[in-house]
C-alpha cells in the first residue's frame, strides 16, 4: 500500500478476493482502517484480534536476571532496515561508549547479505554478541533485561508479545502492531520510528530505572499479555466471530 501502482492493483486484487467473505480477521486497528478507507471491506465485516496471542505457559515468568554483568538488551528477529537494526546498531554503539561493561546488547536472528559486514564488526569490537539464529528463544529472554524492536511495520509483533509474556520490559516503536504491546512507560518505552536518537534517549530511560522498577516493568507486561493478548482468549475471539456453525463446516471440509 506504500507504493502507489502496486496499492492500486492490490486493492482490486483484496476487493476481489475478499467479496463473499463474511469476516475479515486484522491483527491492528490500524491495517482494519486502511481496508475500510479503500473500501475493501466495509467495518461490519472487519474483526480485530489480539494478533495472533501467545502461549502464556509456554512463554512463562521468567526470574529477572542480576545485573553483574551488565543490562542486557536484546533484538531478536531478523536483522534488517524495516526491523530497525541500523537505529538499534547506532544506539548500541553510543552506549556502549558511555557505559562500557554495564551495559551489553545481544543479538538472535537471521542476517541479510547486507548486514552481515555490520554484524561482524561490531561483534569483533564488542559492541554486541551475536548469538545466531535460533528456534527457541526462551533462554535468550530469561538472560535480557529488556528486550527491543524498533520496527518500521509489523501486523502484530510475536516477539513483543513473547518477551513481555515472559516478563520482560519493551522498547519499541510507536507503530501499529507493535504499539498494542506496551503501556508506555508502565511496561516498556516506545520511541519514534526510525529515529536512533529516540531509540537511544528510551534505552537511556531504561538504564536510569533501578533494578525493582525494571523487574515491575516486566511483571506489569506479562499481566498485561494474560489480559489482553493470552492465545486461548484470541481462539475464543475468533470461534466466536466465525460462529459454531461455520466453523464446524470449515473443519468438515479439511
Amino acid at each position: 500500500f506504500q507504493k502507489k501502482f502496486l496499492a492500486f492493483l492490490v486493492t482490486h486484487m483484496y476487493r476481489a478476493g475478499l467479496k463473499k467473505a463474511k469476516t475479515v480477521f486484522f491483527e491492528n486497528s490500524e491495517n482494519a482502517r486502511t481496508f475500510e478507507k479503500r473500501k475493501i471491506v466495509s467495518p461490519d465485516r472487519a474483526f480485530i484480534l489480539s494478533g495472533a496471542g501467545v502461549n502464556t505457559e509456554f512463554y512463562g515468568k521468567q526470574l529477572y536476571p542480576d545485573e553483574r554483568g551488565g543490562v542486557h538488551f536484546l533484538f531478536a528477529g531478523r536483522i534488517m532496515k524495516e526491523k530497525g537494526a541500523d537505529e538499534f546498531f547506532k544506539a548500541a554503539k553510543n552506549l556502549k561508549r558511555k557505559y562500557g561493561d554495564r551495559i551489553c546488547f545481544d543479538l538472535v536472528g537471521f542476517f541479510e547479505d547486507d548486514y552481515r559486514d555490520t554484524v561482524q564488526e561490531l561483534s569483533k569490537q564488542g559492541v554486541l554478541c551475536y548469538h545466531g539464529f535460533k528456534t527457541d528463544t526462551r533462554p535468550f529472554y530469561a538472560m535480557s533485561h529488556c528486550v527491543v524492536l524498533p520496527s518500521y511495520h509489523e501486523g502484530m509483533s510475536n516477539v513483543l508479545l513473547e518477551a513481555a509474556a515472559s516478563a520482560r520490559p519493551l522498547i519499541t516503536s510507536d507503530i501499529a502492531g507493535c504499539r498494542e504491546a506496551v503501556d508506555n512507560g508502565k511496561n516498556g518505552f516506545l520511541c519514534r520510528k526510525g529515529d536512533a536518537e529516540s531509540l537511544e534517549e528510551c534505552m537511556e530511560k531504561f538504564m536510569a530505572l533501578d533494578r525493582a522498577d525494571r523487574e515491575n516493568m516486566g511483571l506489569c507486561g506479562r499481566q498485561k499479555m494474560k489480559a489482553e493478548f493470552d492465545k486461548q482468549r484470541v481462539i475464543e475471539q475468533t470461534v466466536g466471530a466465525i460462529g459454531l456453525g461455520d466453523l464446524k463446516r470449515v473443519m468438515g471440509s479439511v
